[in-house]
């Protein structure tokens, strides 16, 4: 049996609804259609996020992911607030996963993601180390045979130093193309003075360093 532990229930009584994040720039937004139902995890493809910190039980980091339209999804320790503004998305922390000896995982999936640039802030409650692995899905496409193709990537960095009450933000490329593969950096961390006025949107708009241990495969 596995055991999850909602994503959200973390975040008390502040759950955010619907609104555009401010803050996030001016970016490319492609004219694609959101999803409508869990189906869309097959037809327009997935995005999954999977992180873990050094000790056991849940992960003494929160993660919160926003997407190319300002939407947000996860948790913020800092601020306690908990966001789920993805018409088709869902949080969790997993404690019961074959082989994980006690370390939880927590994830984020999102069915149907849009294409374009995602921002992914790592929020950490205690001085750890994190590790981040990102699955990305293509949508379905038609082959020449009339056979559905699609194709899969990952992403992942690993061991990855975080002091306590710092923000890590990582920048994240997803694409629905079948011949795209997600890929992601991370850039300089945020201080640690005056993390708790930091919006959980904010992030370092310093030049992105080359990404620490990062390793991207494709399927």
């Amino acid at each position: 049996m596995v055991l999850t532990l909602p994503l959200l229930s973390f975040a008390a009584s502040r759950l955010t609804g619907n609104s555009a994040t401010p803050g996030c720039g001016a970016q490319e937004i492609r004219d694609e259609a959101d999803p409508g139902q869990v189906q869309s995890c097959f037809t327009l493809g997935r995005l999954d996020i999977a992180f873990q910190t050094e000790k056991k039980g849940p992960p003494t980091v929160g993660i919160v992911l926003t997407d190319p339209r300002g939407r947000r999804i996860g948790f913020d320790p800092i601020l306690k607030s908990g966001f789920q503004e993805l018409p088709q998305a869902e949080g969790y922390i997993d404690c019961d996963a074959p082989g994980t000896e006690g370390t939880c995982t927590g994830v984020i999936q999102v069915c149907g993601p849009v294409s374009g640039t995602y921002k992914l802030e790592i929020i950490a409650v205690q001085t750890t180390a994190y590790s981040l692995r990102v699955s990305g899905r293509s949508q379905e496409v038609r082959g020449k045979n009339h056979d559905l193709q699609v194709s899969d990537s990952d992403a992942e960095i690993n061991n990855v130093a975080i002091q306590k009450g710092s923000r890590d933000m990582v920048i994240l490329n997803y694409s629905r193309d079948l011949s795209s593969r997600v890929a992601f950096q991370r850039q300089a961390p945020v201080p640690v003075a005056g993390n708790g006025a930091v919006s959980s949107a904010g992030g370092n708009t310093g030049e992105a360093p080359a990404p620490e241990s990062l390793h991207n495969d494709v399927n």
